[in-house]
């Protein structure tokens, strides 16, 4: 029964991976269905980008305070019970912390990942791998 759950839970991601992509923006590839010079995706303007940025890293550090102290107290819990539920929730806790410091804009620019003023780079991708992870790790755990 176990080894059905965990196929099952490993179906869904994978068919859930495979909905993503085929549902992503891209360019038709023989041009039709849009004009020309028209993007896939419209740039928004500095006054949006700024406020993005800012909401942005606010709350990330914000969640990056959160799961830092969510860490700690389940590890806590974790040497006082040694609860192999515990464990899961310190994965857990811990991928919603590399969510949170990767989601934040600040340290995107400061660690040079971001190859353009928008911040837009391979490290922006990032936190949404944290939340995938850490979704599984939840659903695992629920599953158990």
């Amino acid at each position: 029964m176990k080894t059905l759950r965990i196929g099952l839970l490993a179906a869904l991601v994978l068919s859930l991976a495979v909905v993503g992509y085929l549902a992503a923006p891209r360019e038709p590839p023989d041009g039709r269905g849009r004009p020309p010079d028209q993007p896939i995706i419209e740039i928004p303007s500095p006054e949006e980008l700024q406020m993005f940025f800012m909401a942005r890293s606010i709350f990330s550090t914000l969640n990056t305070g959160l799961a830092l102290a969510l860490l700690i107290i389940y590890v806590e819990i974790y040497l006082k019970t040694r609860a192999q539920f515990t464990v899961g929730l310190i994965i857990f806790a811990t991928t919603l912390l590399l969510y949170a410091v990767t989601s934040n804009p600040l340290l995107a620019r400061a660690l040079f990942f971001a190859p353009s003023r928008y911040a837009i780079g391979l490290f922006t991708g990032l936190p949404e791998l944290f939340t995938t992870t850490a979704l599984v790790v939840l659903l695992y755990l629920s599953l158990k």
